[in-house]
């Protein structure tokens, strides 16, 4: 683990608040067996989804630009509301939870509450340093494996003790935070940074969206799915998903690969298609393995979210949180869909049939198609870039670097530092221009000069002026 330095112990508090949407709004949650908490298929769930899902797109409009250091100010009522949010869910009224006022009420205020904890969380990623989010975020996932192992020891009478100290820690946590993160510096480099490179948010939003509400259609499909075929405790899914998130170090650091959506989405699509294959199998065997490959694919997605929300607000601060916003709404109404589809068809498990194997079927060919047409192969955008500041002379120089790139088998990613490179670029600008980590860059400058044979900037020059 050479040049692996910890971030700050208080940005793992995410943790806690990931442990929330997994237990009360995910289709393979932590606290299922557990009585008296809100189930994820009845009334409340929806109610409570909606209410989180309108919450994003709000904070999402309002807080932008000079407004957003005005968020902070959300922090103690996004605690108290999921605080009076749980009570109330479980608040005994001898009432069915379709039919109880009390429980659509605790529903809404968890969503609300959860949804601002969120986009506070989001904040903070967007203003540390991207070598401690790049950390950080994966490690958050150690928070829901000691949930996951944790909470299933415990008596009946202390349910929920862990869903009361999750919104306290997650809030003392965020405090911290903003107290250590200033937003003005935040801005300036975002704003430098932006000025460099225009990009559209919405072309770019629009082409995530699509395979992230799919990709969450059909982890949550999935999860409910499995819950019907699966007994016992629901733990041991939640603990291979959390040890997955936290092997994303090796992935995010260690190796130093920038994961942008359409790489993701290629290796992906992949587990997701096993998972919807596995559903054709009716075995608590089968049910196990989706639970447990959904719980990967959702701790991961998740992860990288964050991750392409705190690199994009290196080049615009100022809309950092309608982008985040945005995409967290589409994911909670892609789990939506799903919840909903799959309450549809499982609603009366004796007349079931080949329903569930048939939508499986559409699924898979919903997530291949929409991973190949809508993702594809990531563009070429350092080229392109040049195209319009360098003039003439930049079309020669990518073409060239283009071609030594498919000769000597670069990445993607090794192209685009190779273009800025040839360009007399350094490497601190290229950290900044590409939102890499130094460590990213570094990795990346030495993989270059390796497959082209190279041992210096001079040699590389050379090499792509020939």
């Amino acid at each position: 683990m050479r040049g692996l330095k910890m971030p700050p112990w208080w940005l793992l508090g995410i943790g806690f608040t990931h442990v929330q949407i997994l237990s009360q709004y995910a289709g393979s949650g932590l606290f299922h067996g557990m009585a008296g908490l809100p189930v994820s298929t009845d009334v409340a769930w929806f109610v409570g989804m909606g209410a989180n899902i309108l919450v994003l797109l709000a904070c999402g409009a309002v807080f932008r630009g000079p407004r957003l250091d005005r968020l902070k100010r959300l922090l103690a009522p996004s605690i108290i509301l999921n605080i009076v949010g749980f009570l109330l869910s479980v608040w005994p009224t001898g009432v069915t939870a379709n039919d109880d006022p009390v429980a659509l009420l605790g529903a809404i205020a968890l969503g609300m509450g959860q949804a601002i904890m969120f986009l506070l969380w989001a904040d903070v990623f967007n203003r540390a340093k991207i070598e401690e989010a790049e950390i950080a975020l994966p490690l958050s996932s150690l928070v829901v494996l000691a949930y996951a192992v944790v909470v299933p020891l415990l008596p009946a009478s202390l349910n929920g003790i862990p869903m009361l100290v999750a919104p306290l820690a997650s809030g003392a946590t965020l405090y911290l935070s903003f107290q250590r993160l200033p937003v003005a510096q935040a801005c300036e480099k975002a704003v430098a940074i932006e000025g460099s490179r225009p990009h559209s948010m919405v072309k770019e939003l629009a082409r995530i969206a699509v395979p992230l509400a799919v990709f969450y259609l059909v982890v949550s499909w999935n999860g409910l799915l499995s819950q019907f075929e699966m007994t016992g405790e629901r733990s041991l899914p939640e603990i291979i998903g959390s040890l997955a998130g936290v092997l994303c170090i090796v992935v995010f650091v260690l190796f130093s690969l920038k994961i942008d959506f359409a790489a993701l989405f290629r290796w992906l699509c992949p587990l997701a298609t096993l998972a919807l294959i596995l559903n054709f199998w009716k075995s608590p065997a089968s049910a196990m393995a989706v639970c447990s490959i959904s719980s990967v694919l959702d701790i991961t997605i998740w992860i990288v979210t964050y991750l392409y929300s705190s690199r994009m607000a290196r080049r615009d601060y100022g809309t950092s949180l309608t982008r985040i916003a945005v995409l967290l709404a589409v994911s909670h109404g892609g789990a939506t869909v799903g919840n909903i589809l799959a309450v549809a068809v499982l609603a009366d498990l004796a007349q079931q049939g080949a329903m569930p194997q048939s939508i499986s079927l559409v699924l898979v060919c919903l997530l291949v198609a929409t991973t190949m047409v809508v993702v594809g192969r990531p563009a070429l955008r350092v080229a392109a870039d040049w195209r319009n500041e360098d003039g003439a002379a930049a079309p020669n120089m990518s073409a060239r670097c283009k071609a030594i790139s498919e000769q000597h088998g670069l990445t993607a990613r090794e192209l685009d530092v190779l273009l800025l490179l040839a360009a007399g670029r350094s490497q601190p600008y290229i950290c900044d221009y590409l939102v890499l980590s130094k460590s990213t860059v570094s990795t990346h400058v030495s993989h270059i000069y390796q497959k082209l044979s190279v041992h210096s900037r001079q040699e590389l020059l050379d090499l792509v002026s020939e």
